[in-house]
């Protein structure tokens, strides 16, 4: 099929097919220097991506995006995936490149359909955006059921034309037309199926809307044409026929051509049942999977994760400098490719047990009597009141053990789904340093004199410690001026309490080195940048 034989089809003008891609920057095509080029606007992206392409190209690299250019504008902004094809002997270079821009390769569930030889989920990061490029670089080009993709359709040598769009200045190769559309179809060969009897087969929407975009070549007589070359000069047609607001193509060329891709790979018995037997149970694990890790979150692998494996970020400050904010934004945020949770550490307004939730709102109005009730010594009060002090000071000492109760399950379910792979961003982080502090103990220490409840206090001293040997993998600590905390959440924190925390940060900093610091004085988009700068780099 040469570009000369090409036919506008359905309206479909050349620009069309890309939305958002006008009319500048041509240059010559990468392969074979024909001149029917169409043009492209300079695209915008995220500023990673020139610098991406950029090193691709002075490495010279044999690359091209075999995407369908209608998503190729949100791909470039880091809103979906970039296909990019390789060719196999620049695979090397490729993951050096993206390792010099910290870019990190992923691992998939065995049954995900994209799970194939020749096929990697690689990610890059814009640290001054906050935000990351998902690449599914490519090999080769796989075809076949949509949990199934095990036949080599296209190598980069079998483009047989690139076309140049720019990204911000820098020129990046994507297929031209007529290759588009014979992968598209190539895929659609494997996908589309009717009635045995029938002799066209419908086009579901997505694939026809696909194909609406592109020039398909004509026979004359209402049929639309797809020729794929095969060796020993063997030409398999594909024919498409457009009637009222329905696409249909036939389905013996389809079945010609699926039959031709696997000869030519070197499958030469009849595979459909099989393939269609091993989509089916792979299907069917992938949809078991997901409904379970809706049912029991954390509890299973997820979708995609890490290469080298989880990760638990611990976000600590005084109130007031955004901690659950910003481990809202960075759960979002990574949460868009990678399996990510959230955990919370604390006694506010997040998430926790429902019975300390319910006590909590029972007993909160009444806390300060209980305090000061606990913390009277009885020697200027009556009997009774020394009896309620008593009551008072169990209460507390129960209310606190179980809290530790609670803040020990959330740290050990941490690391647990760490170790299923998930980036797990913990809002506060217990310490067994100073009581009464950044999710510290609550005891009293007068309470450890008084039978019975020493053993309580014992008790929850014990659990901190048991918590503060499972350190997370990353600790990030947010710091601020007291104008920035008392601005943000007024009246909710005093400047000596805000000290003290502050003043205790520094102490567990100078006993771990490994805590990085982060100011939480500026804007919060910039506090996320660099927070997600520190967790990117640790994965």
């Amino acid at each position: 099929m040469t570009a000369d034989a090409l036919a506008p089809w359905a309206d479909a003008s050349a620009p069309a097919r890309a939305p958002g891609l006008g009319s500048s920057n041509t240059g010559p095509s990468q392969t074979d220097g024909m001149a029917h080029l169409r043009p492209f606007e300079t695209v915008a992206a995220l500023p990673i991506a020139a610098a991406f392409f950029r090193a691709l190209n002075e490495a010279g690299l044999k690359y091209g995006i075999i995407q369908d250019l209608s998503s190729l504008p949100d791909g470039l902004a880091g809103r979906d995936d970039l296909d990019v094809l390789l060719d196999k002997s620049d695979y090397s270079v490729f993951c050096s490149i993206v390792s010099q821009l910290h870019g990190r390769r992923s691992v998939s569930l065995s049954c995900y359909d994209n799970v194939c030889a020749g096929r990697e989920d690689w990610f890059l990061p814009d640290f001054s955006c906050g935000r990351y490029l998902h690449l599914d670089m490519h090999i080769g080009v796989r075809v076949g059921r949509e949990f199934r993709k095990r036949y080599l359709a296209f190598d980069y040598a079998a483009i047989a034309r690139w076309e140049p769009i720019h990204v911000d200045g820098v020129p990046v190769p994507v297929v031209s037309a007529e290759d588009e559309i014979r992968i598209a179809i190539a895929r659609l060969a494997f996908r589309a199926w009717t009635l045995t009897w029938r002799r066209w087969v419908i086009v579901g929407d997505r694939w026809k809307d696909q194909l609406a975009r592109l020039p398909f070549a004509s026979d004359g007589q209402g049929l639309h044409v797809v020729e794929y070359p095969f060796g020993g000069g063997r030409t398999v047609i594909c024919r498409f026929r457009q009637t009222a607001d329905t696409l249909v193509a036939h389905r013996g060329d389809l079945a010609s051509l699926r039959r031709s891709i696997r000869e030519k790979d070197g499958f030469t018995g009849r595979y459909g049942v099989a393939d269609g037997a091993v989509h089916l149970v792979r299907k069917s694990s992938y949809l078991a999977l997901r409904l379970l890790q809706r049912l029991m979150p954390g509890s299973f692998p997820p979708k995609r994760r890490p290469m080298a494996g989880g990760l638990v970020v611990a976000l600590i400050g005084p109130d007031g400098v955004g901690k659950s904010t910003q481990a809202r934004r960075l759960t979002q945020i990574l949460r868009w490719k990678f399996g990510c949770a959230q955990a919370y550490v604390g006694i506010g307004d997040g998430s926790g047990w429902w019975l300390r939730k319910g006590l909590q709102n029972l007993v909160f109005p009444h806390r300060r009597r209980l305090k000061s009730l606990a913390h009277d010594d009885g020697r200027d009060s009556s009997r009774r009141d020394r009896a309620k002090g008593g009551v008072a000071a169990t209460a507390l000492a129960l209310w606190a053990v179980l809290i530790a109760f609670e803040r020990y399950a959330v740290v050990k379910r941490s690391h647990r789904w760490a170790t299923r792979g998930l980036i797990v961003i913990c809002d506060r982080w217990p310490q067994a340093q100073r009581s009464g502090y950044l999710d510290g103990p609550t005891i009293p220490p007068h309470l450890f004199s008084i039978p019975g409840l020493s053993a309580l206090a014992r008790l929850e001293r014990k659990l901190y410690e048991k918590m503060a040997g499972c350190r997370p993998h990353l600790v990030l600590h947010l710091v601020s001026d007291f104008a920035v905390s008392a601005l943000r959440k007024p009246g909710e924190i005093k400047r000596e309490a805000f000290d003290a925390r502050l003043s205790l940060m520094a102490e567990l900093r100078a006993q771990d080195k490994d805590i990085r610091t982060v100011d939480a004085n500026g804007s919060l988009e910039a506090v996320n940048q660099e927070l997600f700068r520190h967790i990117w780099l640790s994965l």
